[in-house]
């Protein structure tokens, strides 16, 4: 209930500032600060009227889609979650199509898949396993600088390099054999790197953390994850992630 009165204040400032009638320019300007800011509520409403505007603009398309996967993750409500997630993908999935070389339409799609993949089955996410190292491999071709990717393939080699012996086999069947990677070096090279991008992001420190504890090596998931906590956490995502930090630090304890 509390995160829809924050979404639905969300969009009553938004358009309440543009009653104002901002230029397209100036939308553009307003977007670039939100995200900056992490504040996804309201980056979400200013790109539907970016879209609104030009619905054939990638930049446009790609951080519609972003904004829909990252209010989504924070949503209470399960289905309104999963309703989030498939807006994401359609709106990526149309960005990917407009132009080849789009960077942040490949990262998009790929958040979206990703997000969705957190409430499948493991069947279903073996089955995209494939289609979202692709996306966030093509995404890194074309930006290397993109964390999120980045982000997403730690988590992906994370959950590959946990698997039991019957997902194993199930990985297999699916990918002909396994794919290449999925170890925790793997994850961890990839979480360090996010960080060296974004490090001032708490979610890429406290999934290090995460990911070392998974190892067995709790010295070094405490260390991270204490760091996490000193981190900035004003703005929704590090609210909650805190939250997450302060469960796996009891934990270690």
């Amino acid at each position: 209930m509390k995160t829809m009165k924050l979404l639905f204040l969300g969009l009553a400032f938004i358009m309440g500032s543009m009653a104002f009638g901002q230029t397209e320019s100036e939308l553009w300007q307003l977007a670039e600060k939100y995200k900056k800011e992490v504040d996804n509520v309201k980056l979400l409403q200013v790109m539907k009227k970016l879209v609104d505007i030009d619905g054939e603009n990638q930049d446009y398309l790609s951080n519609l889609s972003f904004a829909y996967s990252k209010v989504g993750a924070n949503l209470d409500d399960e289905e309104l979650k999963l309703k989030y997630y498939a807006k994401a993908k359609e709106v990526a999935a149309k960005s990917k199509g407009i132009k080849a070389g789009h960077a942040f339409s490949h990262y998009s799609y790929a958040l979206a898949l990703a997000r969705e993949n957190e409430n499948a089955k493991t069947k279903v996410k073996i089955a995209n396993a494939k289609e979202i190292k692709a996306e966030c491999d093509k995404a890194i071709e074309l930006n290397p600088k993109e964390a999120g990717a980045y982000h997403i393939l730690g988590r992906w080699h994370r959950t590959f390099a946990g698997f039991n012996n019957m997902e194993k086999a199930m990985v297999n069947t699916v990918f002909g054999g396994m794919p290449k990677g999925g170890t925790y070096a793997d994850a961890l090279k990839m979480f360090q790197k996010a960080i060296e991008l974004e490090p001032w992001y708490m979610l890429h420190v406290y999934e290090l953390a995460v990911t070392y504890h998974e190892m067995g090596n709790d010295e070094y998931a405490k260390k991270y994850v204490e760091k996490a906590m000193k981190m900035n956490k004003d703005y929704k995502d590090a609210e909650l992630c805190y939250k997450s930090c302060e469960k796996l630090l009891a934990e270690l304890k």
